[in-house]
Order: structure tokens, then sequence, then C-alpha cells
């Protein structure tokens, strides 16, 4: 029967060309722009590489406290002495690292003229504890190298390759980054830049750099760190950091050192980079629902309208089958099979057009939609998307079974009211 259906719906689509053509077209679309939706809140809040452990990973990225000059003010992070002695010490915390990312510098190598700009990173051996990066050849810098401020630094496979043959190769040679030397200790598989916890193209320790000991007088324990932290009880932590600032206003006559509801889980710094803005998951749920309502709605009423001039148009044909004994359900069966032919012709164009979307250069799509992911993307970096992110069967799944259920909908009404009318009206 299933065979027979889906011969019945291939004659159709050759024999109505415009009509098909039109249907797939309009589907393919729908499943494009529904998928590149998922697709965006897919890598920013599942776990892919290099941030597998995104469930457990949380973030201190602003802090504020009072001065003893009784005004209000606020810092990146904390110090290396709050990461050392505070947070590090914490019993739930698993790991911690800490970090000063988004620095734009220029690499030369083997003293040649040219140089490439690179988004570099300071952080220390946690960070590659925490975030899953593949080195394909080498290793990060050691803790012996951190603690003695040894200058290493790790680089990505793409920048590696404008400089050496081979990843292999690059080990152990110097580069100069701003014009001081550097050994590549690894070279490792680069991420991509949406991930803004993770993404760098070059890694050196934050102890190479002076300003990393900067700490105000009056707070040694606020600093230039950004913090990530991985912990399997947020909550946990929270309550430790909670009477850690308890202490705090104690033994400084009573002025508050503000973390603003910190560390916050990964998928909140995805959503709202801004780390002392409120927080509204429902507002962003109702926002983002709307979006994916328009993208869906509107093509399933153009689609309704044509299936129902088509089903008008087919009127003879109803009122002949019907004459010869067809039941209403086995037309409007016909009819839906059909439409489900053409849906899944136009999924596998929608999918095709997706990947050629997002390989071809992604940037725009994610600059595009505003303010919850603007913060994560330099202007001069191109936001390509790794074959975890671009390849996720859940993601286009979701989107074909959405768009499905949608186009199924659209053709059950028109069609319904097409098979109502008596044999002899479908006749005339």
């Amino acid at each position: 029967m299933i065979t027979t259906h889906f011969k019945q719906a291939w004659q159709q689509l050759r024999q109505n060309k415009l009509f098909s053509t039109i249907y797939i077209t309009g589907t393919a679309l729908a499943i494009a722009s529904t998928t590149i939706f998922a697709v965006i809140y897919y890598v920013r809040l599942a776990p892919v590489y290099p941030e597998f452990k995104r469930q457990n990973i949380s973030t201190v990225e602003g802090v504020s406290y009072d001065t003893e000059r009784g005004s209000h003010t606020n810092f990146p992070g904390v110090s290396r002495q709050a990461l050392e002695n505070v947070f590090s010490k914490f019993e739930n915390v698993r790991d911690v690292s800490g970090y000063l990312n988004n620095f734009v510098c220029d690499i030369t190598a083997d003293k040649k003229p040219t140089s490439v700009s690179v988004m570099l990173t300071y952080t220390d051996p946690a960070f590659f504890r925490i975030m899953d990066y593949d080195f394909l050849a080498g290793g990060p810098f050691s803790q012996d190298d951190h603690t003695y401020a040894v200058k290493k630094v790790a680089v990505s496979d793409q920048i590696a390759s404008r400089f050496f043959p081979s990843p292999e190769e690059a080990v152990g040679k110097t580069i100069s980054i701003d014009f001081t030397d550097y050994e590549i200790c690894g070279v490792f598989v680069e991420g991509s830049a949406i991930n803004r916890l993770s993404y760098a193209q070059a890694f050196v320790s934050f102890n190479t750099s002076g300003f990393v000991n900067f700490a105000p007088k009056d707070n040694p324990d606020a600093g230039p760190l950004k913090l990530i932290i991985l912990s399997d009880n947020l909550s946990g932590v929270k309550e430790e950091l909670a009477e850690y600032c308890r202490k705090f206003k104690a033994t400084h006559d009573g002025r508050e050192f503000n973390f603003h509801d910190q560390p916050r889980p990964a998928y909140v710094s995805a959503l709202n980079p801004e780390p002392m803005a409120e927080f509204d998951l429902m507002k962003i749920i109702r926002f983002n629902a709307l979006i994916l309502l328009t993208l869906l709605i509107v093509p399933a009423l153009n689609l309704s309208g044509l299936i129902a001039s088509r089903m008008e148009s087919r009127r003879g044909e109803i009122g002949i089958r019907k004459s010869f004994g067809a039941n209403r359900r086995a037309l409007l069966g016909q009819v839906l099979w059909e439409n489900l032919f053409l849906t899944v012709i136009g999924g596998a164009a929608g999918l095709a057009l997706t990947w050629l979307i997002l390989s071809t250069d992604a940037t725009f799509i994610f600059a595009s939609i505003g303010a919850p992911l603007t913060g994560t993307i330099d202007s001069s970096v191109n936001v390509r998307l790794t074959p975890d992110m671009m390849f996720a069967p859940a993601i286009f799944i979701f989107s074909f079974i959405i768009c499905v259920v949608l186009n199924l909908m659209s053709a059950i009404i028109p069609a319904w009211n097409a098979l109502r009318h008596p044999v002899v009206k479908s006749l005339k």
C-alpha cells in the first residue's frame, strides 16, 4: 500500500512540476531556516568541541566591591591570590582555571617579514583539564612552565600551518608574539569562535604577563582573572563563596564583595554574556519561541493555501474515485502521503542548503541575531563550525519532525474540506 502511495506521489510530482517545485522549495527554506536557528543555540548550549563538560562548567566573569573610600568599583574577575588561595580550596570545586582572553596579537616565525593576527588567551594548565582540546603534536605548557613563567605557547593547527609544514615540525620551534619569543609546546585542533569561553588560536601562561599581578590595595582578591570552574555541585560552590563573602565583610569594616550570583552555569554565560546583568530565562524562551513560530507558521500558511488551490483543481479526480468506491479515509491518506513524499524531498534539499550556508561562512548568521551572542564574535575572526556542530543528527531530526507535522497539518485542512463535497458536486 505504501509503495502504491509513493508511486502515485511520484506521478503527481511529474505531472504538476510547478506545484511540486514551489512546495519543495518552501519546505526546504522552512527546514533550512529552522535548522540554522536550532544550530545557533545547539552550538552555544550542547557539549561540543572542546567544551564537552559544559553541564559541569560555571564561570566568574565580573565582580564588584566597596572601596575604603566608600565608592563602588567593578573588576573583570579575581586576582591570582584568590584563584590559588580561595577558589582552588573550595571542597565542591573539581578544578578551576583563571584566564584573560580576546587579545589580538601579531605572530611571526622564522624571522619572516609577514605576520599573522591571532586571538590569544592567557591561562593556566587547569584550562586544558577542563577544556578537552585535541593536540595533534606536543601538548599544553606544563605546571612547571606555568609556575616559573616559561615562555611556551600552544598554537592552533590553522596558525601552525601558516608557518610550518606539519604540526610535528612546529613543536619546539620559536615564534614571536608581539616581539616576544615563545617556544611552541603543542599544536591543537582549532575550535570555533562561537565558543566564547574556550576559543583562542594561541594559549600562553598568564604568569608570563605582568598585568596578571595587578590587584587593588584595599581588596587583594579582586583582579583581572576570569574563572572557569568545573564542579558537580554548583549550589555547593555558591554556598562556599557566600561564606567567603560573609567573612570578607566581617573583616573589612562591613564592605561588600559582590559576585552577582556567580558562578553562573555555562548556559547562562552563553545566553547572557553580561555577567552582572539580570538574567531572565523565560524572556529569552518567549523571544526565541516567537522567532521559531514565525519561521514555521508563515511557510505553513502559504503551503496550506497552495494545497487548497491544488485540491480545488483535483475535484474531478476526487469525484471519479469516489464514484468507484473510494472512501474519504483512503483519499485523505493518499493526499497526506503525497505531501509527505514532497516534504521528504524538501527536507533533503533543506539539509543540503543548511550545510552549504554554514560551511561557507557562519559569521554573518551569528552576528545578525543580536544581543545574546554579539559579544562572542570578534570582527576579525571567521566563524567556522566544527564537524560535531555541522553534523548533529538531533538538530536535523528536530527540525524535520516539526516541519513534517506542520506540513501535514497544512495539508489536512484543505484536503478534508475538498473531500467533504458530494460526488455530484465534485464531478461538476
